[in-house]
């Protein structure tokens, strides 16, 4: 899981229109990126998971009763 957020902080770096070099950037920058690379991880994974839940629903839709 860490190298995955390392790669989404490094993503989300990139993206900034001033982004210089990751490497030369001090921790407390990198850090924030890396928070924000977790809580966008665990956006996707909630995304998904109601996606699921989403299509399952409509697979199995309740009877009506009469």
């Amino acid at each position: 899981m860490e190298c995955e957020i390392e790669a989404v902080a490094r993503a989300l770096y990139s993206a900034e229109d001033d982004a210089q070099v990751w490497e030369r950037e001090p921790e407390t920058v990198r850090q924030e990126f890396r928070e924000l690379a977790e809580v966008a991880i665990t956006l996707l994974a909630q995304q998904r998971r109601q996606e699921r839940y989403d299509r399952q629903a409509l697979a199995f839709p309740f009877p009506y009763a009469a």
